[in-house]
């Protein structure tokens, strides 16, 4: 659900992009025209973007696991756009009707979207340029909630074992540790932290001070939590005493990538909104991914599930192979 919310809200923040109204593919009875697809594509392309990924010619060249990056990014982009009208869809046939709370949360989203392009009406010269209809954004906000309300039937019905879970942690921990990241952190604040304001110049240089006098210690030896629990100023270190699990997204971006400059035992400082942050990044155990593990093998499930669904509900899927040959 994490990454179907993430789709979503990244392709909202993107520029104009290439699309007409031709159809990309058909669920069932209904179309994902090139328009459509192309907005998935788009925000596809922009979460693999690195360095090496900067041109036409780089997604054309460059190669991952021996297909062309393009190539892999369509396929991931028809895949969200296809399993996002099967969500709806299945969840309607299963009587999965949203309840007030559920629908309230799709309207949210819908309103995050709109506000990422910065006013309702260029939210709508977005649409109108992209041949993309508001139905279409409703839809995609829908199926974040069907998703979750298939997942919760699945985690019911055929939950994820003890024994699938730690076989799923064994096949793929190291796409796990690169995934999802754990680290403390000492946070010596320069705004409030509820409302961000800023503090005085005079208290951000005591801050700065104080943080460049911390990482100092912890780099010459002393314990990090010692000082952890003396001077960190995060509200959340009691119930995160152990550090925080998270990945793409569920940090703010200076401390994600941070954490993501140092190795296991290392520790680096950066500043973001709040303050400063002295980081330790910490290996991952079983016990710190059981959650994610669960949701991945449950998601694995459902892969599974839909299968059955399509054939049980007659749920025909036609790609246009053609279509996504052309699209960049």
């Amino acid at each position: 659900m994490k990454k179907i919310l993430l789709i979503i809200l990244a392709a909202a923040m993107l520029t104009s992009c290439a699309g007409g109204g031709k159809t990309a593919a058909v669920v069932g009875n209904a179309k994902i025209t090139t328009g459509e697809y192309q907005f998935y594509l788009s925000s596809i392309k922009s979460q693999m973007k690195d360095t090496e990924l900067q041109t036409d010619e780089d997604w054309e060249t460059r190669e991952i696991e021996g297909e062309k990056a393009i190539d892999v990014a369509r396929q991931r982009a028809i895949d969200i756009a296809v399993k996002n009208v099967e969500y709806c869809k299945i969840a309607e046939k299963l009587g999965l009707d949203m309840t007030d709370a559920e629908k309230k949360q799709a309207e949210n989203m819908k309103k995050q979207i709109i506000l990422g392009y910065g006013s309702k009406s260029d939210y709508n010269k977005y649409l109108k340029e992209n041949n993309i209809s508001d139905g279409f954004i409703d839809m995609m906000c829908q199926s974040t909630v069907y998703h979750k309300k298939l997942t919760d039937k699945l985690s019911t019905e055929e939950p994820a074992t003890d024994e699938e879970c730690k076989q799923y942690y064994t096949e793929n921990k190291s796409a796990l540790e690169s995934e999802y990241r754990k680290a403390k952190h000492i946070l010596i604040l320069t705004a409030d932290p509820q409302t961000l304001q800023e503090y005085s110049q005079e208290k951000q240089d005591e801050a700065k001070k104080l943080a460049d006098d911390l990482l100092k210690r912890v780099r010459a030896g002393e314990n990090f939590d010692t000082l952890m629990h003396q001077y960190s100023e995060d509200t959340g270190l009691s119930s995160n005493p152990d550090g925080y699990v998270f990945g793409s997204g569920e940090m703010v971006e200076a401390f994600e990538q941070a954490t993501d400059s140092i190795g296991f035992g290392e520790i680096t400082m950066c500043k973001s909104q709040f303050g400063y942050h002295i980081i330790k990044r910490l290996q991952p155990e079983y016990s710190d991914l059981e959650k994610y593990i669960t949701e991945k093998v449950i998601d694995e499930k459902l892969d599974s599930k839909m299968k059955e669904w399509e054939q049980q509900y007659n749920l025909t899927i036609t790609i246009n192979e053609e279509v996504l040959k052309e699209s960049k």
